[in-house]
């Protein structure tokens, strides 16, 4: 879960769904010495007015970027922000994308006319969002607010207004909006309630409210935090956790002075005063991570069985090995031998280790494919 979790909250991630949104690009209608550009080239029509960065307009025409609008009326045209305008008949939103098969050539702009916008009123909030007196918008489209005139933006993903407030446009529930503040990028709070929210998707968020006491809550990580009666991973309470003595160790590994803990989970047969994580899991690439106590190794909660704690290391890529077997995560790998064992930091092949008499992939011996 943490693994999958990590990967989701990265914020340097884009998500491939055929379809690429842009990150906002610097592209787009630039005025220097008297001159007016278009992503670069200078443009010379004389009633070419700039707009902002977005959009512009001349005599018979506006346009977004290089798209033109179809049935602007071009003297009351004004630009909201960089991706909203407005006319006196119409509200518009645009975007640009790339497409997929050729995402690094082919820009394309869109134009969305939004469809009863009350105009006299209709304003930018940023980050996507808009209102008028009436409704509120993101990314041209309508969403439902319980109070559209005090409406403000906190983030991409979360608004307020004077009632409650909103994750992606859905109404958290219990929320207060008045007093509702993010409080970093995984914990929120108003005048009643902690909240733990994280990513599940592409947009998509949980969020939930944490049963803690507010006055001795406390933020350890993204992932935990705890009061004085409880510890939390994610929105779920550790069962039997003990603030007092709880510390977060690495790679989603816990304990108090009672026991260990794997993300949420408790783990059995461990020595909470000998346990450690190994160092070497943050030096190679694992979907699993290893730790040891005084007599055990394990792999995430579960225990590698017959491995040597004095002489187990860890190797890269899910391996380990000790004096006598090469492990692949909590199996022996058959046949390896461990002191000519290496593991290679990207497949080869259709092999991902060998040692002198062979190669490896996920554990199991492999054809050399030379």
């Amino acid at each position: 879960m943490l693994r999958l979790l990590k990967w989701l909250l990265s914020p340097l991630l884009l998500l491939f769904f055929g379809v690429f949104q842009l990150i906002r690009c610097s592209s787009g209608y630039k005025e220097k010495d008297g001159k007016i550009y278009f992503n670069g080239e200078e443009i010379t029509d004389k009633s070419f007015v700039v707009l902002n960065d977005a959009f512009a307009k001349d005599s018979t025409t506006a346009y977004y970027k290089n798209k033109s609008f179809q049935y602007a009326d071009v003297a009351t045209f004004e630009a909201v922000d960089d991706h909203y305008a407005k006319d006196k008949n119409k509200a518009y939103y645009c975007d640009e994308y790339r497409e997929g098969q050729n995402y690094y050539m082919t820009k394309r702009q869109t134009i969305t006319e939004i469809n009863n916008a009350q105009l006299s009123s209709f304003v930018s909030l940023t980050n996507g969002y808009a209102k008028d007196n009436l409704h509120a918008y993101f990314e041209g489209i309508a969403f439902k607010v319980k109070d559209v005139a005090t409406l403000e933006v906190i983030d991409w993903h979360f608004v307020k207004d004077a009632v409650q407030a909103y994750l992606n446009r859905q109404p958290i529930a219990g929320s207060d909006g008045k007093t509702f503040e993010l409080i970093d990028d995984n914990f929120a709070k108003d005048t009643a309630h902690i909240y733990y929210y994280g990513y599940t998707g592409e947009n998509q968020h949980n969020i939930c409210i944490l049963p803690c006491d507010k006055g001795s809550f406390e933020i350890l990580d993204a992932f935990y935090s705890k009061d004085k009666n409880n510890v939390f991973f994610l929105g779920m309470t550790i069962k039997g956790a003990d603030g007092a003595t709880f510390q977060v160790l690495k790679e989603g590994y816990s304990k108090d002075k009672n026991a260990v803990y794997f993300e949420s989970k408790k783990m059995t047969g461990v020595h909470p005063a000998t346990f450690e994580v190994y160092e070497e899991n943050e030096l190679s690439g694992h979907d699993f991570k290893f730790a040891k106590d005084e007599a055990t190794v394990f792999m995430d909660d579960q225990k590698v069985k017959d491995a040597d704690v004095a002489t187990f290391k860890v190797l890269g890529e899910n391996y380990g090995s000790d004096s006598r077997h090469v492990f692949y995560k909590t199996n022996i790998v058959k046949g390896a031998d461990p002191a000519s064992f290496k593991v290679y930091p990207h497949d080869v092949g259709n092999a991902d280790a060998e040692d002198a008499g062979g190669k490896f992939h996920e554990g199991k011996k492999v054809v050399d494919d030379e």
